[in-house]
């Protein structure tokens, strides 16, 4: 009973420390873009966009018809991966102190759309989400502790599956 009630006394101190914080983390921190939006001032507007990229081609695999021979499955992970591995980047950049990116190198990405009458509308809009989230990449001033490269080979894998998938459902 003492111990319990030991437990919930600190349960309770720890609650009343850190429901700010959780406040904070549960707040929309989404970065705005699109026209008007000074993209420059973003402290990684490719990764940024990158990300964005790959949370819609996550998307659209998740909803796409089949599994088109394990490769819908294997272009997950690696869009998985990519995420995980740009999350990792930021973190590395801010530890460094440089969250700027060199703003002369950034290229414009369009967003993924579904085709209407498409066979594979889901598939291809995750095609191109995955290419938009490479631009970026290809783009981005800095290495990011070598993250932005294993980020950018996992969206070429997520990629190769993805054409793999197309042929597979053709055969």
């Amino acid at each position: 009973m003492k111990r319990t009630l030991s437990y919930c006394l600190a349960t309770a101190v720890l609650l009343c420390c850190f429901i700010p914080s959780l406040v904070t983390l549960g707040q929309d921190q989404r970065v705005p873009s699109g026209p008007g939006i000074n993209q420059a001032a973003q402290p990684h507007p490719n990764i940024t966009r990158a990300i964005h990229a790959l949370e819609a081609a996550r998307g659209d695999l998740q909803n796409a018809a089949h599994d088109y021979c394990g490769h819908r499955v294997e272009a997950l992970e690696a869009t998985n991966a990519a995420l995980n591995q740009l999350g990792a980047a930021i973190a590395c950049q801010e530890r460094r102190g440089s969250s700027a990116e060199n703003s002369t190198r950034e290229g414009s990405s369009s967003g993924s759309g579904v085709y209407g009458g498409e066979r594979h509308p889901f598939i291809r809009a995750a095609i191109n989400a995955l290419q938009s989230a490479r631009r970026d990449l290809q783009n981005a001033a800095h290495e990011y502790c070598g993250h932005r490269a294993e980020a950018l080979e996992a969206t070429n894998s997520a990629l190769n599956q993805l054409h793999q998938a197309l042929r597979c459902d053709r055969d």
